[in-house]
């Protein structure tokens, strides 16, 4: 939670602020793609924020721009959000 509280100090954000989040779904590692989702799952919850989930094949199919714009019914919604681990 550390980096995350540092990382948004860096850039000027703050948790308030923010009306929603996106969360990689994989694939990746187990532990990786568990945790992400656990924090992001409980930051949102804790401050009633959207959480969206994508796939990391998203953002190399459509780029990260694209993915931002794109409308967020192409999104998982939190409550859909199934990982998909690689080993």
């Amino acid at each position: 939670m550390i980096l995350i509280l540092d990382f948004l100090n860096e850039h000027n954000l703050n948790l308030d602020k923010i009306s929603e989040i996106f969360v990689n779904q994989g694939p990746g590692k187990i532990s990786s793609i568990r945790n992400s989702i656990a924090i992001a799952k409980g930051i949102a919850f804790a401050k009633n924020i959207d959480l969206y989930g994508f796939l990391s094949k998203d953002i190399t199919e459509k780029g990260l721009d694209q993915l931002v714009k794109t409308d967020k019914k192409n999104f998982t919604n939190i409550n859909l959000i199934k990982p998909l681990y690689s080993s």
